[in-house]
């Protein structure tokens, strides 16, 4: 069966004032890359489309719920790694606005505990849904550290963060009957260039 995790699309860059700021909607270039993800996904049958309970997650997942006529099921146990703040800033604009706080935060990131802490709920989930869909695709709208937290025990790894997961980017694993797990494809995002 194939498991492809997408990242949510672009968020929108919110304040706690505004409200929703631990958990923002798409913005409009989110949207738009939500559409071409549904796009993408929908030129292969998919037999679920499974989503973390953010808004960010949920609102990428339902483009391509609305092109498959497949509901959303949300899984509590995909939700980000990332603790609550008072303002949602990606990782992206980070790094655009601030370089030197960009790699403070990727390394205090990779040095947390927080990636191996969602570890096994991360991969119970995942585990669950490949056993109850054998020789199926589910497409999952989640985060990078769910992303990750998944490809490093598929690869085996010990460092934790190695991938930075593009917006609305296709990281695609196979699992085999007998369940052997391996990675097809990480971070794949050419159905978004025009």
């Amino acid at each position: 069966m194939e498991l492809i995790l997408v990242r949510h699309a672009e968020p929108a860059t919110t304040d706690a004032g505004e409200g929703g700021a631990e958990d923002p909607s798409l913005g409009e270039r989110g949207r738009a890359q939500a559409e071409r993800v549904a796009d993408w996904l929908t030129r292969q049958p998919i037999d679920r489309v499974v989503s973390s309970p953010a808004r960010r997650a949920r609102e990428t997942a339902a483009a391509t719920a609305a092109k498959t006529g497949l509901e959303v099921e949300i899984d509590d146990r995909l939700r980000d790694a990332e603790e609550a703040g008072t303002r949602y800033v990606p990782i992206e604009v980070a790094r655009a606005d601030d370089p030197e706080a960009y790699r403070a935060r990727v390394e205090a990131y990779r040095s947390s505990p927080r990636l191996a802490s969602i570890a096994p709920r991360v991969n119970a989930s995942l585990d669950e849904w490949a056993e109850r869909h054998r020789g199926g695709r589910i497409a999952v709208f989640c985060h990078g550290s769910v992303i990750n937290a998944f490809a490093i025990r598929v690869l085996g790894l010990q460092d934790a963060g190695f991938l930075e997961a593009g917006f609305a980017s296709g990281h695609r694993f196979l699992v085999s009957s007998s369940g052997v797990r391996s990675v097809q494809s990480l971070n794949e995002t050419a159905y978004l260039i025009d």
